[in-house]
């Protein structure tokens, strides 16, 4: 996800927006609820950021069962290659 999205800025708007209200009103000063605001843009950030990890992601796709997979030798390759049956390159 991106630092600075629209998503994480709606969301840390909406979380501060009574501190951004007393602001305006000049109930709260203007440097707290911008603190305020960065602080809860961070935390929106990184919590927007995991969801989006855990929930839309693909899974891993897993190897059927049974087969192996490609990376992997068989058992007749080992103990062919045990047995010095097969040829080497020159």
């Amino acid at each position: 996800m991106k630092p600075v999205s629209g998503a994480m800025l709606l969301v840390a708007a909406a979380l501060t927006s009574p501190t951004l209200a007393g602001a305006a009103m000049g109930t709260v000063p203007v440097d707290v609820a911008l603190a305020r605001y960065l602080v809860v843009a961070a935390i929106s950030w990184v919590l927007l950021a995991l969801a989006a990890e855990w929930l839309w992601t693909e899974p891993p796709s897993t190897a059927v069962a049974g087969q192996a997979s490609p990376a992997a030798g068989s058992a007749d390759d080992d103990a062919t290659l045990a047995a010095g049956d097969a040829t080497e390159p020159a």
